[in-house]
Parts: C-alpha cells; sequence; structure tokens
C-alpha cells in the first residue's frame, strides 16, 4: 500500500478525540512551517500540502464523526 492508503486509513479509525488532538498538532506543525519558511529554512515546499491536506482530511473525518 502507499502511504496515502495508509494515512486514509489511519485517519479513518480516529475517534472524535483523536481527532482533535491531531487537528490541533498539524495546525501548529503548519505555523512552526510558515516560520521557517521566512526564515529561509524549508527546503521541501511540499510539506506545507501534504499537511494542509492532512488538516482537510481530519476536518472531514469530524464531520462524519459529528454526523453519526
Amino acid at each position: 500500500m502507499s502511504k496515502l492508503k495508509d494515512r486514509r486509513k489511519q485517519i479513518s479509525e480516529y475517534t472524535v478525540s483523536e481527532v482533535q488532538k491531531e487537528l490541533k498538532d498539524l495546525r501548529l506543525k503548519l505555523f512552526n512551517l510558515r516560520l521557517q519558511q521566512q526564515r529561509g529554512e524549508v527546503k521541501d515546499s511540499r510539506v506545507f500540502a501534504q499537511t494542509r491536506k492532512d488538516i482537510a482530511r481530519l476536518l472531514q473525518r469530524l464531520t462524519v464523526l459529528e454526523n453519526e
């Protein structure tokens, strides 16, 4: 399996509290990446897109859990 499929499967098994904790961690990671970018320390700009996509996946999972 690819990393993306593994990540999707992992997120689909999260509970509400796990989603909220992971969401908080990823938002902090994105904030720190932006700070590093301003200082010129970011070498791989793909990390931004990957982090934003993970945040979107978690938000979608949170919506599904809240509607159940």
